[in-house]
């Protein structure tokens, strides 16, 4: 049977990186009867692979508002698009990591929509979604938010985060899923867990192909690679204070700061290896999850007896600011901003160079067009000065 294949996330699970290998190889699919479709809808801060986003997405005017009618207007558009394929393609891949959370409250009934659309155009949804040991999901979010935020949340304490993680998120994974499983199935799920040595032939891509019934071979191209860095050692304080500045709200500003600290924060994080929360503290809020994550190996994963993530905690010592690190991290900090505002500047001194030389050869041709011009105004004089210099260079 025809099949949809909806990739749903969840955040910090490599969706990125998968996306866009399936952006850069649809070509390849296409041979195999597959279709890794790029649609025409445009939303701030979506990458054009993210190809299931209009399915949750939210269109919103200046003010913030959400424009209901036009988001399901967006909707019927895209999926009217969705039957379509399937007159040419047995099968239809769509990927976006906010419809984990966005199904959470304003996007309940899209199961439903789906359930019904594939019934009535003759096709299967499969839900593909890849989980990541709760702690592990937790601290990444904080940290993403810290890194992209252009609001207050950005400014929030890891310790002040983790004690009320947003429900959005959706932490408890085995009650999602059966939300979901209630309209389609629990055959219409399969869970991939986000651990390396649980990747199916070693790689995100090659595990992701097989979720899909396909496989790796040399025909797919690795063109991207890891697209989703963090910050780590100090970095995500020194950001997380900033982000505290009004001036923060500014897109370019956040930009630069943001970048120039990713650029040294794999040295922070060799020189200072450690973990936001203790073992006492990972232990104590894995406790939460433990029993549905044991349900969802179980009932998902048709393993009995097995732990759904690995369950050792890290012997790291927990973060913490006064650390002695701190210091060397906020003098490359102020080192590296400084290089690379220098760097700008000789940029711009290198352009300006450009458009000096630029404007005095156009200087030069004007006086060249106005001369010529002159001469064309009065050519009984210009023919005359031609006659004079001719005969008066044979005397």
């Amino acid at each position: 049977m025809k099949t949809l294949y909806l990739h749903i996330g969840t955040q910090k699970t490599g969706t990125t990186s998968i996306q866009s290998f399936c952006g850069d190889n649809a070509a390849v699919f296409a041979k195999k009867g597959y279709c890794y479709p790029i649609f025409p809808y445009k939303y701030p801060r979506v990458v054009k692979e993210r190809n299931g986003h209009f399915l949750v997405g939210a269109v919103k005017d200046e003010k913030g508002q959400i424009f209901e009618g036009e988001d399901k207007k967006i909707f019927e558009d895209g999926m009217k698009r969705v039957a379509d394929l399937f007159l040419q393609y047995d099968n239809v891949v769509l990927s976006d990591e906010h419809i984990w959370r966005n199904t959470f409250e304003r996007r309940k009934s899209l199961w439903e929509e789906l359930k019904k659309h594939g019934e009535e155009n003759g096709y299967r949804v499969q839900i593909i979604v890849y989980l990541r040991r709760q702690d592990q999901y937790a601290i990444s979010l904080w940290n993403q938010t810290v890194k992209t935020s252009v609001t207050k949340a950005g400014a929030k304490r890891f310790d002040e985060y983790i004690e009320n993680v947003p429900k959005v998120y959706q932490l408890d994974y085995y009650k999602k899923l059966e939300s979901i499983a209630k309209v389609l199935g629990k055959d219409a799920i399969t869970v991939r867990r986000y651990e390396r040595d649980h990747f199916y032939g070693g790689s995100i891509y090659a595990d992701f192909l097989h979720a899909i019934n396909l496989e790796l071979t040399d025909d797919f191209k690795i063109v991207r690679g890891d697209r989703n860095f963090g910050l780590q050692g100090n970095t995500h304080e020194i950001k997380r204070v900033l982000n505290s500045l009004p001036e923060m709200l500014d897109a370019d500003v956040n930009h630069f700061f943001r970048q120039t600290l990713l650029s040294i924060s794999q040295t922070s994080a060799k020189e200072y290896q450690t973990s936001m929360l203790s073992a006492e503290e990972t232990e104590e809020f894995m406790q939460k999850y433990e029993e549905g994550n044991q349900a969802i190996a179980r009932e998902y994963l048709k393993e009995d007896g097995t732990e759904l993530f690995h369950t050792e905690v890290t012997s790291l010592p927990k973060w913490t600011k006064d650390n002695p690190y701190m210091q060397d991290d906020l003098i490359r900090f102020v080192g590296v901003s400084a290089i690379h505002l220098l760097e700008e500047n000789r940029k711009i001194q290198e352009e300006n160079r450009k458009i000096k030389e630029e404007l005095k050869q156009m200087k030069d041709e004007l006086a060249k067009v106005r001369s010529f011009q002159n001469k064309l105004k009065h050519p009984f004089r210009t023919l005359g000065q031609m006659i004079r210099r001719k005969f008066g260079s044979q005397k």
